[in-house]
């Protein structure tokens, strides 16, 4: 009978892991299963992140370009200084969310007066979509704009001709950020109860009081604040400068609920005024 010289030829060959071996390789595999899910997730909340950041930025570009475009090309006179903040009275509030600015297609038919509302270009909130900016132009009417300083016909106006089938409209964007009038967000209120986060400002040098002062005789002319002491002994330099702000979205629900980036603007517009 043959025997065996050493200890190693009779044992057995071993087959396969221990259940030690097993629980310790799974609960490795669930670690870094677990590691790359949570990765993925980050990347993919990254990467929308970054997607929203991006449109927002591209939708406020867009808005702001056309306004200063419009504020660039435009027209102004004594009456009429290139542009004007129309502001909604809401309550005890003033809201100056629409802008006005004197840019006709061609040539002014009056430049040395008023504007005819074909001749305007108007940058409001969408009162049925608060969150969509319009641009709107009326084509066909040749009717003289009000007086600059009669603010309820303006308002009159510009709500006319946000909802007259006339008006010519682009929707510059459909992100603005909406707040509610009074009270906190909720999802069951309407587009009456909303106001678009988005406000103008006119700045001019000299000013509407100090023009009229000098007009009544009560300032100098050299007395003006006449930007970089611009002014002559027949007429001086007039700057007007519009400033615009509005807040964008980043995802896909224009509400006080979203996260939402400001953005600023702004466009000058310098005339001749006759002494």
């Amino acid at each position: 009978m043959r025997q065996c010289l050493t200890r190693g030829c009779c044992s057995r060959i071993r087959r396969g892991l221990t259940l030690a071996e097993l629980l310790m390789a799974t609960t490795i595999m669930v670690m870094v299963a677990g590691a790359v899910a949570t990765l993925g997730m980050t990347v993919h909340g990254t990467n929308n992140h970054c997607q929203g950041q991006t449109a927002a930025a591209q939708h406020a570009r867009v808005a702001l370009e056309r306004i200063k475009h419009a504020v660039d090309q435009a027209v102004a006179s004594e009456q009429f200084p290139a542009c004007l903040v129309v502001a909604e009275q809401v309550g005890g509030q003033q809201l100056p969310d629409t802008l006005v600015v004197w840019s006709p297609a061609g040539a002014a038919a009056n430049p040395l007066g008023m504007p005819q509302i074909r001749e305007l270009v108007v940058f409001a909130p969408d009162p049925e979509h608060p969150n969509c900016l319009l641009e709107i132009r009326s084509p066909s009417s040749v009717t003289t704009a009000p007086s600059a300083s009669d603010t309820s016909a303006w308002r009159n106006l510009v709500e006319e001709l946000k909802t007259s089938p006339s008006s010519d409209t682009i929707v510059l964007t459909d992100r603005l950020r909406t707040t509610p009038v009074t009270g906190n967000w909720s999802d069951s209120l309407t587009a009456q109860q909303l106001r678009a986060v988005i406000r103008f400002r006119r700045l001019m040098a000299p000013t509407d009081q100090e023009w009229s002062q000098y007009r009544a005789g009560s300032k100098a002319w050299g007395e003006l604040a006449w930007p970089l002491d611009s002014y002559r002994a027949t007429s001086g330099t007039r700057t007007v400068a519009c400033q615009t702000e509005l807040q964008i979205i980043t995802g896909a629900k224009a509400s006080a609920a979203a996260t939402a980036l400001p953005f600023f603007g702004s466009a000058s517009f310098s005339f001749e005024l006759p002494r």
